[in-house]
């Protein structure tokens, strides 16, 4: 069997931070991804239902630019080809349901895509996902960075042995 070879996470720890630091320099601003998906379904609507996305005061600020003139649709548009190109590289390509042994793949798609929908949904509230709070927030020693990370962290040790029993 061909053992899967994996980029190193101090390699890849040390990528990611160069990214966010380029992310400053080039775009002046740093990485997050929920907004690209704001504006992504604000111009989807506003492609078939004109009038109707005119009256929606949330989506307007998401309506003002072209789609690829938003930061965060270019950056989420590199995120998917760069990890695409990471994953072809590395020859680790495989479609698959990761699942426990007692959960089916119906089961683990539609609990994949009803916690995406909240993650979604959760982070447009806050105003900001993971990458905006966590990285760029936390690299700019913002106080709400570093809450969300040791939050984020006590609360993934705390649940993990419930989800840990769906999946052995």
């Amino acid at each position: 069997m061909k053992e899967k070879s994996y980029w190193s996470p101090y390699l890849s720890g040390v990528g990611l931070g160069l990214t966010l630091l380029a992310a400053f320099v080039v775009a002046g601003q740093g990485l997050g991804a929920s907004r690209a998906f704001a504006v992504t379904a604000g111009k989807s609507i506003e492609a078939v239902f004109p009038a109707f996305t005119a009256t929606l005061t949330y989506l307007s600020s998401y309506l003002e630019r072209t789609l690829f003139q938003d930061w965060t649709v270019v950056e989420v548009s590199g995120l998917f080809l760069g990890a695409l190109i990471g994953v072809l590289w590395s020859r680790n390509f495989k479609l698959q349901f990761d699942r426990g042994a007692g959960v089916s793949v119906g089961l683990r798609t539609v609990a994949a895509l009803g916690g995406g929908m909240i993650l979604g949904f959760a982070s447009r509230l806050a105003r900001g996902c993971t990458s905006g709070v966590a990285l760029t927030g936390g690299s700019q020693f913002a106080l709400a960075g570093w809450v969300f990370v040791i939050a984020m962290f006590v609360t993934g040790f705390m649940v993990r042995s419930f989800f840990r029993r769906l999946w052995s």
